[in-house]
């Protein structure tokens, strides 16, 4: 599922676009995407005759703004799921296979999601509606905000029993960090990925903090992690998983100290680390 970076690469690919044109024309494949309360009702006819406004992020998400015809504030959700793809080409395109949903504007171009897994959502209507209910009103703190830190971490995650990359997936705690951007981040902290939340003090913490941050900005400067389906909005391919260093290299040499790397699963998601620089604590707290 694309993270923090991917879909930050996608809202920049949609934004450098200058979509400003109005609505012509909504249209939607016959086929379902993301099932659940949150998105069973797309509304997506009320976007036209919009005009598109700014594209933000949040957590996972994109979340579109569009200037309704009464002078009503209305927005778009975008979840690309597993495999969903956003891109931007002429109305006269032929769609290809597996295009769920396209915005046509007055200029004749159109916003496509393409998304073969149908695992991606849409959902449209009153953008304050949207940002407080769920899945938007129940995410946590964004990690690249200012005065993100360790003291946020602790207070959201602090008291968890949770192992520590686990807690760190929990979207309500921290919005954006998925698995692979966890892995690295713990790596790049010398934390043990299966020691229990409550157990990093404070230093641990503020550590942990600054390599979320780092490792997220990293991604978004490689324009995403590509391991299989994700594009940008021109289609082209991610580079950050040139730069992993341990997701996806379960016995290969650390890049640190040379040791074999260790494969683990925790959650149902696999992950890695180094014994060497990641050691099993033996304390009571991970400093």
């Amino acid at each position: 599922m694309p993270e923090l970076p991917e879909v930050e690469s996608v809202r920049r690919g949609l934004q450098a676009a200058q979509l400003r044109a109005p609505v012509v024309e909504v249209w939607r494949s016959g086929f379902k995407l993301r099932v659940g309360k949150s998105w069973a009702e797309e509304n997506l006819a009320c976007l036209k005759d919009n005009v598109p406004k700014d594209i933000r992020r949040r957590g996972k998400y994109i979340v579109w703004e569009f200037a309704g015809p009464g002078g009503e504030t209305n927005g778009l959700v975008i979840h690309l799921g597993m495999s969903g793809r956003c891109g931007v080409t002429t109305a006269a395109q032929p769609k290809v296979t597996h295009t769920h949903f396209a915005l046509r504007m007055a200029d004749d171009r159109e916003v496509r999601l393409v998304d073969p897994r149908r695992f991606g959502g849409l959902r449209a209507g009153p953008l304050a509606e949207l940002m407080a209910s769920e899945p938007l009103g129940a995410l946590g703190p964004e990690p690249l905000d200012r005065g993100f830190g360790g003291a946020v971490l602790a207070e959201r995650l602090g008291s968890s029993r949770r192992p520590i990359r686990d807690a760190l997936l929990d979207q309500e705690a921290i919005a954006g960090l998925g698995n692979i951007y966890a892995v690295e981040a713990l790596f790049a902290a010398g934390i043990f990925p299966l020691v229990e939340a409550q157990r990093l003090h404070a230093s641990a913490w503020e550590r942990l903090a600054g390599t979320i941050v780092t490792v997220l900005q990293r991604g978004i400067d490689n324009g995403g992690t590509t391991l299989k389906d994700f594009r940008n909005v021109e289609g082209e391919v991610g580079r950050n998983q040139d730069d992993l260093r341990v997701y996806g290299r379960a016995d290969e040499a650390c890049p640190r100290c040379g040791a074999k790397l260790v494969g683990f699963v925790s959650g149902g998601r696999s992950g890695a680390y180094c014994p060497r620089c990641q050691p099993r604590p033996r304390t009571r707290q991970v400093r």
